[in-house]
């Protein structure tokens, strides 16, 4: 199956503008992915959540893509946002969806964002596992649908991938850091073992300004090519990359391999946190007035399961959790390091803490990593023995997590227990 991500400069190219390669092309292609707020619905009044289809602009801006997809026989996926009059590059200040439409116009299903936006799904009234993640099917293949923040919410694609999805898509705005996104797209097909595809904007008027539009397998990132040249996108020079559609075939995949995280030494600065092995073996912490606790983790569980990394955070809310990943031997650890040097990026961003590989005699350490500055990288290290030392300012646990969800004006007061309770709920939906 053939799969195109457009690739627009921010409020410069249109869906006019995509339209005109669509004619003049003449590889057919069979999904073509928009990013997170491609179209625009301007408001001075809340629209609520749960009647956004019904809303006028929405059903001309549906049967307008309708009429698209049955002009080129192609499906789309295409985000939608309300602009309350305070965009922001988090979406804030907007609220976020996705529709997906198949290649016969046919409105397939529409996504409410769950973080990152000023109305979050978990707070929907009607919010449930079985309408709020939806599968569907496009050829032989089938794809789940998420967009932007909810990627670092391991557990909305861990739920698509229970329902059958092959293919997550993860619908983005603009100017990412291009380290931290790869990270967790790369994560994420790790732990699903799906392709992981992620579409944005660029706005060049920002310091930071997008290179490029993401695919993963397993295996690492998916080369994609334009779709009117057929070159690579890795060989167009980064000016000229925008306004262009970008595509791969899913059933033949050329991949670029990952390479190993490079190992990051303690600053000047440093805030420093001792983890020690005391005089029982057990592990403990030292020099800190913060509230942490040790949770034990097998590596089995740290790589195909995060949701048990949520349980044990949430199970813990008042205390930040720091995770002993046990390994039973040399072997093991051979196994399964490639995995880990590929997801431990991802987990910490996710996380927020610290992660320590250590036999299961709790003396032999492997590895150790946390996150090293806010959202920018990871501290990766191979401690001989205790102490680790680390940095104690960004070890902040799940909330880092979590809070992007707590932005929606309904969480105000105890309705924030709303969130936890859905969280629970998907947690429990996993473990069946």
């Amino acid at each position: 199956m053939k799969i195109a991500l457009a690739f627009p400069e921010l409020s410069k190219h249109n869906i006019n503008h995509f339209l005109n390669i669509l004619e003049n092309q003449q590889n057919r292609l069979d999904l073509l992915v928009f990013p997170e707020g491609f179209e625009t619905i301007k408001s001075n009044n809340m629209i609520t959540p749960e009647n956004i289809q019904d809303h006028d602009e929405v059903k001309q801006i549906s049967k307008y893509y309708t009429e698209i997809c049955k002009r080129f026989n192609i499906s789309i996926i295409l985000g939608i946002q309300v602009d309350y009059g305070n965009v922001s590059i988090n979406g804030q200040g907007n609220d976020q969806y996705c529709i997906i439409f198949d290649c016969k116009g046919n409105n397939k299903f529409c996504y409410h964002k769950h973080s990152t936006s000023r109305f979050n799904a978990f707070f929907d009234n009607n919010w449930s596992i079985e309408s709020n993640f939806i599968v569907f099917g496009l050829n032989n293949k089938k794809i789940g649908v998420s967009i932007c923040h909810d990627s670092y919410i391991s557990l909305i694609p861990r739920v698509l991938k229970k329902k059958g999805a092959e293919i997550w898509v993860n619908i983005s705005y603009q100017n990412v850091r291009p380290k931290t996104w790869e990270s967790v797209l790369h994560t994420r097909s790790i732990e699903n073992e799906f392709l992981s595809i992620c579409t944005l904007h660029r706005n060049s008027n920002e310091s930071n300004p997008q290179k490029e539009p993401y695919a993963f397998s397993e295996s690492g990132k998916i080369r994609l090519k334009d779709i009117e040249t057929n070159a690579y996108l890795s060989e167009i020079e980064f000016d000229n990359r925008t306004g262009k559609i970008y595509y791969f075939d899913s059933d033949n995949l050329y991949v670029d391999s990952q390479k190993e995280p490079q190992i990051r030494e303690l600053t000047n600065s440093t805030e420093k946190l001792s983890i020690q092995l005391d005089e029982d073996e057990n592990v403990t912490v030292k020099n800190t007035n913060n509230n942490y606790i040790i949770k034990k983790l097998n590596i089995k569980d740290f790589i195909y399961s995060p949701e048990k990394n949520w349980e044990v955070c949430l199970d813990n809310l008042n205390q930040t959790v720091l995770f002993l990943v046990l390994i039973n031997n040399n072997k093991e650890w051979g196994t399964y390091r490639k995995k880990i040097l590929s997801t431990i990026k991802g987990r910490i961003i996710e996380f927020s803490t610290l992660f320590i590989f250590i036999d299961n005699s709790q003396k032999n350490i492997y590895l150790a990593a946390y996150r090293s500055s806010n959202y920018k990288d990871t501290r990766i290290f191979f401690p001989e023995k205790f102490p680790i030392v680390i940095d104690e300012r960004y070890i902040k646990g799940l909330e880092s997590t979590y809070k992007i969800s707590l932005t929606d004006p309904r969480s105000r007061g105890n309705n924030r227990n709303i969130y936890f309770e859905r969280i629970k709920q998907i947690i429990e939906f996993l473990q069946k």
